[in-house]
């Protein structure tokens, strides 16, 4: 699923790729494990070669969590920027599906932040272009309705319903299943017409 994650478009990602690849450690997941949990320091940032994941949060009052965020192969694994300052996890990262993942430790990204003018740049950009990916999902929450979010995920992502459980994509939205259902329903008839 390319381009899932928008900020990677505009950052230069081999810089990355390569402190995995030269300095990383290959770890495997099952489908369902937990990668991190909420509230662990978990200071590695990393490499997915293979498999999908899920970003989540609790909401505490309902008990319940959400999806906030998926990555896919040659996309990258982190709670950032939690883990490159060491403090505790926001978020929870689970393995939807089987996966490996090459990660890095936050040292090494940070050495390369404060020791090279490349990485200096690098920090700056991979913090803008995530806070500008996060800001237009949290606008579109308003600017769109459920059915229109979930058209225009489709539109960029027609594999998603394969990919990922439609109760996850549901969450994603911040819908029920059942809404998800009624919407669905509602695209086929129009579909049929």
């Amino acid at each position: 699923m390319s381009n899932f994650n928008t900020y990677m478009t505009g950052i230069d990602t081999v810089f990355y790729r390569n402190l995995c690849l030269e300095k990383g450690e290959l770890r495997q997941y099952k489908k369902n494990e937990y990668i991190q949990k909420e509230g662990e320091i978990f200071p590695y940032c990393g490499l997915l070669e293979s498999g999908i994941v899920k970003y989540t949060c609790r909401n505490v009052t309902e008990g319940k969590d959400y999806n906030i965020g998926f990555s896919f192969p040659d996309e990258f694994v982190a709670d950032y920027p939690f883990c490159i300052y060491g403090m505790k996890a926001e978020i929870n990262i689970q393995a939807i599906t089987d996966c490996k993942i090459l990660f890095c430790h936050s040292d090494v990204i940070n050495n390369e932040y404060d020791n090279s003018v490349k990485g200096q740049h690098m920090a700056r950009i991979a913090a803008e272009q995530l806070f500008n990916q996060v800001y237009l999902r949290y606008i579109n929450l308003y600017r769109y309705t459920p059915e229109e979010r979930y058209i225009q995920l489709l539109e960029k992502y027609p594999d998603i319903i394969q990919l990922i459980p439609l109760k996850e994509i549901a969450s994603y939205l911040r819908i029920t299943p059942i809404h998800l259902s009624r919407i669905r329903r509602k695209q086929t008839l129009y579909m049929i017409e």
